[in-house]
């Protein structure tokens, strides 16, 4: 049995669900705006070049911030890492954990610079350098919420019963609509 609460744990599950919806609608985009089509096909190129860019900045900050310490300033925040110390878990669920937190922070660690100098912060010498921070191989962003997945199906399933999904069907539906809109390939009719 669990020590933390069934409230907790469904606020938790929220949270990693909030992640997981921005992600889809983030790589939606990414994953159906061709850059040549949308400068041939759009008058506005732009600033879907900054709604990509604004989608992965906030998809970064809702994963850095599931990494956050359980306790910072007197203050508790609601983490992987909080979930971990304070479960009350016993070994067995204990050791899965920290295995998929393990897991898990392999890309927090990608992303942590680009948390403390671009998205919390405007660092100036990672400014005037240019530097881009944040990058990872090429769908470590897939593995991770498949791995943020099995965390969340434990601790639903020890606090509360069953697994929980972490859909997002609506989200892509509407953000494909979106995107097929923009690109003309469909109409809004109203």
């Amino acid at each position: 049995m669990s020590a933390i609460s069934s409230t907790i744990t469904l606020k938790f599950c929220g949270l990693c669900q909030w992640a997981h919806t921005v992600w889809v609608i983030h790589r939606t985009f990414e994953d159906n705006l061709n850059e040549e089509a949308i400068r041939k096909r759009i008058r506005c190129p732009y600033v879907l070049n900054d709604m990509s860019t604004i989608t992965q900045e906030y998809v970064l900050l809702q994963i850095a911030k599931l990494h956050d310490p359980a306790v910072q300033n007197d203050r508790n925040n609601l983490t992987i890492d909080y979930v971990i110390r304070f479960g009350g878990w016993d070994n067995g669920t204990l050791s899965k954990l920290r295995a998929l937190e393990s897991k898990l922070n392999e890309l927090r660690q990608k992303i942590k610079p680009a948390r403390n100098k671009i998205l919390s912060h405007n660092d100036l010498e990672t400014i005037l350098n240019n530097m881009v921070l944040g990058d990872f191989a090429k769908d470590a962003d897939k593995e991770y919420f498949e791995n943020l997945q099995k965390f969340v199906d434990i601790i639903h399933d020890k606090v509360i019963g069953g697994p929980y999904p972490l859909e997002d069907s609506m989200a892509n539906n509407d953000a494909k609509t979106l995107v097929d809109v923009v690109m003309g390939r469909i109409a809004l009719l109203y």
